[in-house]
């Protein structure tokens, strides 16, 4: 029992690391898939321009909340062992610089996420672990990843990322990353589902080169909501 609980503390903190490298990439609602190819304006293709127009106005739409509460289920299936691992949990933003992931099913653990640094607890050890960011560059530029995509700011991710549109409503795409993206190495694909009104994620879903794939179910979203500072409290009672 033990040891299960240890091999699945590890693949939570996988899975967590996982999620905190792979990027969102909205694609065009008009269909078809863009590569990027430099014979429009200012180096870009007239696809790419259209891109460009939609990543704004859906980043608007995402990005035009102070704070954050949802809950996930977060499925891992593994391809090696045909075994499917399920979380459940919550998380909680808050604009500029806050976030936490807290797994409360079937063990707990908690990530918080500042701009200064990372912590972390569960419940095996009882401990915090805290990362300082100024320390750890590699690891800062996984968070500055990450604020992208919760917070809804895409624009900057569109030269690294081959896009296609999948539906249209509700609006599904799929991303693969290119020769630029060093998520290349171990992302094949990411699709992502918006929600109807699409000011926010529904579902995420991730392919990786191993051949196991990631999904996450965002559910009971809630923008602007009040959020409390025991929410950002690493250690659980």
């Amino acid at each position: 029992m033990v040891k299960n609980k240890m091999e699945m503390k590890k693949t939570i903190v996988l899975l967590i690391v996982l999620s905190l490298f792979s990027p969102a990439v909205i694609a065009p609602r008009a269909g078809g898939e863009t590569k990027g190819g430099p014979d429009g304006k200012n180096g870009l293709s007239a696809k790419e321009v259209e891109i460009q127009e939609l990543l704004r106005t859906i980043g608007e739409k995402v990005s035009g909340f102070k704070s954050l509460k949802t809950d996930f289920v977060q499925e891992k299936d593994l391809a090696m062992f045909k075994k499917k691992i399920v979380l459940r949990g919550r998380i909680y933003m808050q604009k500029p610089n806050r976030l936490a992931w807290h797994v409360d099913k079937p063990v707990k653990y908690s990530v918080v996420i500042t701009d200064k640094a990372i912590r972390q607890w569960d419940e095996d050890t009882n401990q915090v672990q805290e990362l300082s960011l100024s320390k750890n560059p590699i690891f800062k530029n996984v968070v500055n990843q990450l604020s992208v995509w919760f917070s809804g700011e895409y624009g900057a991710l569109m030269a690294d990322n081959t896009v296609s549109v999948l539906q249209q409503h509700p609006l599904i795409i799929e991303f693969v990353p290119n020769e630029k993206n060093i998520a290349r190495k171990m992302i094949r694909s990411i699709t992502i589902t918006f929600r109807d009104d699409e000011k926010y994620l529904k579902k995420i879903k991730i392919h990786e080169m191993s051949g196991d794939t990631t999904t996450l179910d965002f559910s009971n979203t809630l923008l602007d909501a009040p959020v409390e500072n025991s929410f950002f409290e690493v250690r659980r009672v």
